[in-house]
């Protein structure tokens, strides 16, 4: 115990106690240092956006062309902020279009008497009339069960997502009840936000490539055809085609020249159809009933010249009921059930 307390009394002890608090000031400053260092960067990184409320009112959806991959729409599209500039609407853009034109646009700057940014007195409101035209593939395999999802993307062009972010106006956002869409219906209409990514920075020497992005607006429709008139039209010339072939087997007379003709007006009927409908790398449901049309009527003439061949060996009465009592029931009755399970099929899967 003395050994340990003559121990503090030794003048080396004594010179690193008596330097402790310098000690302690320094480390006190290095932090200080470090501390200041450091806040900025995490305040640079938690930084928010600047932000709009942007709204869509759509008036117009026309102009359904599959063979051209695209449709047309006419909408007004809003945008409230809490500060003057940027002004988004000068900035935004009309994605995936073919055409775009903007008749009517207005800037004011208002007294805040809504729930929208309450910490600002005064907001920035604009208003903007677009009227577009929009690429879509038009997926008709299972025409005409089919549903589209036609999508209206409006992103930001100069500012990154990181500087500028739309918000939706979920509760404006919207279209008339009675909007006429020519045989369809709107089933789904939503709004959403994204920061869309790009693997470029465009040149600029102000934005990170691995970080750029910009906001995008998506307005999305879902429709579905509401009238199926236009697909009987282009059935109803195939089913009398396979008809008459079938039942022209009931004759004894040479019906070849009929068969020819069936045939013809089928693969008429399918180039026509397929003009309407657009080019699809898929075989769509129409495709697969002129298909089984075509096949049907060759399976007719088969049945056709071998019961001729009876007919000339002598065998007319076999001949006969090969045609009345079995190829017919047989060809009318499988058609039938084969195009119900496609038709069904389609219906199901839209």
């Amino acid at each position: 115990m003395r050994g340990y307390i003559s121990k503090l009394h030794h003048p080396a002890v004594r010179g690193v106690v008596k330097g402790l608090p310098l000690i302690g000031c320094l480390l006190l400053a290095v932090f200080s240092c470090w501390l200041s260092q450091t806040l900025p960067v995490q305040a640079e990184a938690v930084t928010s956006p600047k932000t709009c409320q942007i709204g869509v009112y759509l008036t117009s959806l026309r102009d359904f062309d599959p063979a051209e991959n695209s449709f047309s729409a006419n909408f007004w599209v809003w945008s409230v902020c809490p500060f003057e500039t940027p002004k988004p609407l000068k900035s935004l853009k009309v994605v995936n279009s073919k055409k775009v034109s903007k008749n009517y646009t207005t800037f004011s700057r208002s007294e805040n008497l809504s729930d929208t940014f309450k910490a600002s007195k005064n907001l920035f409101w604009s208003q903007e009339e677009i009227s577009a035209t929009l690429y879509h593939n038009w997926d008709t395999k299972n025409y005409p069960f089919d549903r589209h999802v036609l999508q209206i993307p409006l992103e930001e062009t100069q500012l990154d997502a990181s500087s500028f972010a739309h918000a939706p106006d979920f509760a404006n956002t919207g279209y008339p009840k009675d909007l006429d869409l020519e045989g369809w219906e709107i089933r789904d209409f939503r709004i959403s936000q994204e920061n869309f990514p790009y693997r470029t920075s465009f040149g600029s020497p102000a934005i990170k490539r691995e970080l750029n992005s910009r906001s995008r607006l998506i307005i999305s429709i879902t429709i579905n055809r509401e009238s199926k008139v236009s697909f009987f039209k282009l059935v109803m010339g195939v089913y009398a085609a396979v008809a008459l072939s079938i039942m022209a087997l009931l004759l004894d007379e040479d019906i070849m020249g009929i068969l020819v003709g069936n045939l013809f007006a089928v693969i008429v009927n399918l180039q026509a159809a397929t003009s309407d409908l657009g080019s699809s790398n898929s075989v769509t449901m129409i495709d697969f009933i002129h298909i089984i049309a075509i096949i049907y009527i060759f399976i007719t003439a088969i049945v056709l010249v071998y019961t001729r061949f009876l007919s000339e060996s002598e065998q007319s009465h076999l001949s006969r009921y090969l045609r009345r009592r079995i190829a017919v029931p047989i060809l009318a009755g499988s058609f039938v059930v084969i195009n119900i399970v496609v038709i069904s099929h389609a219906a199901i899967v839209g």
